[in-house]
């Protein structure tokens, strides 16, 4: 027997839960299982969170509470840094569930929470720590308050709005791509207009600017170094240049994120809703067309990375379920294309928890980045006692953070040496190396450097190669130098 409340479906809801709850057991065993370190970025905001603020150079200050959180309770073991993600994937595939039965239906939400759950680009997420877990989670809640509003107007459900906008924008400036979805429906939604034009919207924009002033003042007190740098990534420096393989590259990587079968089944979707300019399915569209069409054209004039149009993979879900249910053919599709996804999703994080099958399998080029930080400490740490140093410099961010959490401080002071007299990463902010006589054992993981670096200190000598095997025939190449007389950076050609 079925049991409908609210156009909730019990058995669909029951399977749902079911879904979600299973995949998180499964990531949370993976992650303690996992026998990969932290990748620089992970450790980069790792090292963040041990200083809580309201701003970083290269992000929001949201991930380092995060991370904050979940290390104050469980630890700073690797799996504790990233506990959060499977958690706030979770939380959006039940907003995922939620939106998708109040719209179309709980056959709908089960489909819509079954595509986000098992989204390869999600199972990589869930077992690392990233912006993008808790961007997603905020798009999802953005666009549940909204439907939420469109049916009836609660003051709730306003608050939320504002906080879901703002939050989401502390996680990630790419909350941005909501707006354009958001504000073409208050003009042309009768329904949405009638929500939140007049003094429910000033509230919801008084909530949302509260939250999100503090990072704004410490962007502003740091010579708005996180907008700078998101404006940096843009590339966009020595002109525009055409780059169709960029493009195909970032194109083909969707297939990666969102699923080989279903993002094909999405691309189609979107063409065949094209008219559809009666239902909220249209405003979903924009949702999903705003980043990967941003995105797309950066790939195309720069270069792209595949996650960076992920705001689009919160409503995708939701608008493929609801062109899905409406046809037996496309609905076979799309269970082709789970099926498909559930093995992305299984059988790599099982592979990666042994070290062996990894390289067996010829998966050591894709963790190469996050094994033999220890043994690289180590191997530093030999050539600092070898000589008589003050402090360690290197001249990579990630190897920095990796370095840091990995606890190379334990053996010496580690500083960043600056490729040039302006800021380009955090590290560089807070931790430049000192202007002054002492002498540095300089780790270089650039083979190009030589030449900046003989500038830049008034003694220089090569040391030789440092060497760390990673398995499956990958290796760590460094190169150290006994430097002295820091002069500081200088304009590079």
């Amino acid at each position: 027997m079925t049991i409908r409340t609210r156009n909730i479906h019990l058995s669909d809801a029951n399977w749902a839960a079911a879904l979600i709850g299973t995949l998180l057991v499964f990531r949370i065993v993976m992650l303690m299982l996992s026998a990969s370190g932290l990748h620089g970025d992970e450790a980069q905001y790792w090292a963040w969170s041990l200083d809580p603020d309201f701003g970083y150079y290269s992000k929001p200050p949201l991930i380092a509470w995060i991370i904050w959180v979940s290390t104050s309770i469980f630890g700073h073991a690797e799996w504790a840094i990233r506990l959060a993600s499977p958690f706030l994937h979770t939380g959006t595939a039940i907003l995922t569930y939620l939106t998708a039965s109040r719209l179309f239906g709980s056959r709908a939400g089960l489909i819509a929470c079954a595509l986000y759950i098992l989204m390869p680009g999600v199972a990589l997420s869930a077992s690392l720590i990233s912006t993008d877990a808790a961007l997603l989670f905020f798009v999802a809640l953005f666009i549940h308050s909204w439907i939420r509003l469109r049916e009836r107007t609660d003051w709730r459900w306003v608050i939320m709005l504002g906080v879901a906008l703002s939050l989401g924008l502390m996680a990630k400036y790419a909350m941005i791509y909501v707006l354009p979805a958001f504000g073409l429906a208050l003009l042309f939604d009768a329904r949405s207009r009638a929500s939140l034009l007049g003094l429910k919207g000033a509230v919801a924009a008084i909530v949302a600017a509260a939250i999100i002033t503090p990072n704004l003042i410490w962007n502003q007190q740091h010579s708005f170094a996180t907008l700078q740098h998101t404006t940096d990534n843009a590339n966009m420096g020595d002109g525009v240049q055409l780059n169709p393989l960029e493009l195909i590259e970032f194109v083909v990587g969707q297939l990666g994120v969102f699923g080989p079968i279903t993002f094909i089944l999405l691309l189609i979707a979107l063409w065949r809703l094209r008219l559809d300019r009666t239902s909220f399915r249209l405003w979903l569209a924009v949702l999903v067309l705003t980043p990967l069409s941003v995105i797309c054209l950066q790939a195309l004039l720069s270069r792209a990375n595949a996650n960076w149009a992920a705001a689009a993979y919160a409503a995708a879900p939701v608008l493929l379920a609801a062109w899905a249910i409406h046809s037996q053919q496309t609905l076979r599709w799309v269970m082709a294309g789970l099926a498909v996804n559930l093995l992305l999703s299984i059988v790599p994080p099982l592979v990666l928890t042994s070290p062996a099958l990894t390289d067996r399998l010829g998966f050591a080029n894709a963790v190469k980045r996050q094994r033999g930080w220890p043994e690289t400490v180590e191997r530093i740490t030999e050539q600092f006692a070898a000589g008589d140093y003050d402090a360690v410099a290197v001249d990579n961010r990630l190897m920095f953070y990796a370095l840091t959490y990995y606890d190379m401080e334990g053996t010496a002071p580690l500083f960043m040496w600056r490729y040039e007299p302006r800021l380009n990463n955090h590290a560089e902010m807070t931790r430049p190396l000192p202007e002054d006589d002492r002498s540095v054992l300089l780790i270089s993981y650039y083979p190009t450097y030589a030449d900046y670096f003989a500038r830049d200190f008034e003694q220089l000598t090569r040391l030789g190669e440092i060497e760390i095997d990673l398995g499956g025939g990958k290796s760590r190449a460094l190169i150290a130098y006994a430097a002295q007389g820091y002069k500081g950076p200088v304009a590079r050609d």
